[in-house]
């Protein structure tokens, strides 16, 4: 952003983000594929430079559970999934509960949680090219456009 002298409300526009998902992902470090893939191209850099490097060395993250499970066990090593598991377990205490966290020297954290089976997604993602990208993006500003006019 300040290589390029964006302003949140640039990349905002640009992106067609609103003001609070946007915080949100400053914030928390967490942002849909779609979502960065928009901000890299906004930035007009490769998404790997916007994601921050797993410096722990360490990369195991698991997901375990069996057929018709309510809930599933969870271990993660990186900081964005432990960020996630951790605001979970705050936001939603009865379904979101953390079973240990792990702080090994020279190995990072690690932490291992129950969460509903009903929260694992997989969703792959979408090849667009840069025509379709900015197509979707000229869709979206027009949307929010048009809601914003329309709830003024």
């Amino acid at each position: 952003m300040a290589a390029q002298e964006l302003t949140p409300e640039d990349i905002c526009r640009k992106t067609g983000l609103d003001e609070k998902p946007f915080q949100r992902i400053m914030t928390n470090g967490f942002a849909s594929e779609d979502a960065m893939e928009r901000l890299a191209s906004v930035a007009a850099v490769p998404i790997g430079e916007l994601l921050l490097p797993d410096i722990s060395g360490n990369i195991e993250n698991a997901i375990e559970f069996l057929k018709d499970q309510d809930t599933c066990t969870v271990t993660f090593s990186q900081g964005r999934y432990i960020s996630r598991i951790k605001k979970l377990a705050e936001t939603h205490p009865e379904e979101c509960k953390i079973l240990a966290i792990n702080k090994l020297p020279h190995e990072g954290e690690t932490i291992c949680a129950h969460i509903p089976t009903a929260w694992i997604k997989i969703n792959p993602g979408l090849n667009l090219t840069d025509e379709q990208r900015d197509e979707r993006r000229r869709r979206f500003c027009e949307n929010v456009e048009y809601y914003r006019h329309e709830n003024s």
